[in-house]
């Protein structure tokens, strides 16, 4: 009996021994899950510092320029500017005339931006919410013009567009604009529009609402943070865009601020303080309407994905 006692005691021992053996366990397996997880963060958020500081040096480095001379970039152009020189920005506004093709790269983007934004929009809601032969093909076929290279049409362009006496025309060019713009605005807003539930729509034709009403109160109010975030793409396209303008406005008071920069950089000599500084004020436009939108334009651009 007392040896029987004892195995019995031994063995509720050892049972215990391999409870606590497996409980150390997990909990060094959740110790090291913890610190892989760790690990992992910090290794990400170095390389999420790094391709930040590899994105913004170029910025940062247009700056230190703008306030320098050409001597001074040359001889030390990694270096803080040794005097501010504020008279490269009056340089660059008066010799570019930053001021007037300001204005005028502004007219087109918000012309663009409008034309882009309404008709890709309904473009989009007919492909996202209604249901007829051949719809897929024709949304691949909008797609598809994101595969087309500016550089491909500008030859026939340029010579319908002589034969027609349409150069120096904004409008012209609007449209223009628009059509390189609608792919991706059709891209982002029919994978947006589709996370809209059909149950509103269908609640406001049973209150006797027509397709354009439900369009214009329903759906365009719900789409906006998709709207945002294209049309933000599409001004930065416009904004940058220089082909367009050097090829089809030859007048030189029609001009855009991408073809201002081009008036500090001659055939025998290059202005470069100037250019940095007017590089830095077209910049400028384009980084406050980030900043300002930026919320709005991960919200699109997550729903989008998402919903799609």
């Amino acid at each position: 009996d007392n040896c029987g006692i004892i195995c019995d005691k031994y063995a509720e021992t050892d049972s215990r021994i391999k409870v606590i053996h497996k409980k150390n366990g997990g909990l060094s397996d959740a110790r090291n899950a913890g610190l892989d997880i760790a690990t992992g963060q910090y290794i990400c958020f170095v390389i999420f510092v790094i391709v930040a500081l590899i994105n913004i040096y170029p910025l940062v480095f247009s700056i230190f320029c703008s306030f320098k001379g050409n001597l001074e970039i040359f001889s030390s152009f990694t270096s803080l500017p040794k005097r501010l020189r504020f008279e490269n920005y009056v340089t660059a506004w008066k010799v570019g005339n930053i001021g007037r093709y300001f204005l005028n790269t502004i007219i087109l983007s918000v012309g663009t931006l409008v034309i882009a934004g309404l008709f890709g929009a309904m473009a989009s809601y007919v492909l996202a919410k209604f249901r007829f032969r051949g719809k897929s093909k024709i949304y691949l076929l909008f797609i598809s013009g994101m595969m087309i290279p500016i550089q491909a049409v500008l030859i026939p362009l340029s010579y319908i567009f002589g034969k027609l006496g349409i150069m120096n025309n904004y409008p012209v060019l609007i449209l223009l604009y628009s059509a390189f713009c609608f792919p991706m605005t059709v891209l982002v807003l029919t994978g947006f529009m589709n996370g809209i539930p059909t149950e509103l729509e269908e609640a406001m034709v049973i209150d006797g609402a027509s397709i354009f009403q439900v369009f214009f109160k329903m759906i365009l109010p719900l789409s906006v943070p998709g709207i945002v975030s294209v049309s933000i793409f599409n001004f930065i396209q416009v904004w940058n865009n220089l082909l367009f303008p050097l090829i089809f406005i030859s007048d030189k008071n029609k001009g855009t601020i991408s073809m201002g920069l081009l008036a500090f950089f001659g055939e025998y000599s290059t202005d470069y303080s100037s250019s940095m500084a007017g590089i830095c004020l077209t910049t400028i436009p384009v980084i406050i309407a980030y900043v300002f939108f930026q919320e709005k334009i991960e919200n699109g651009l997550m729903s989008g994905a998402i919903k799609g």
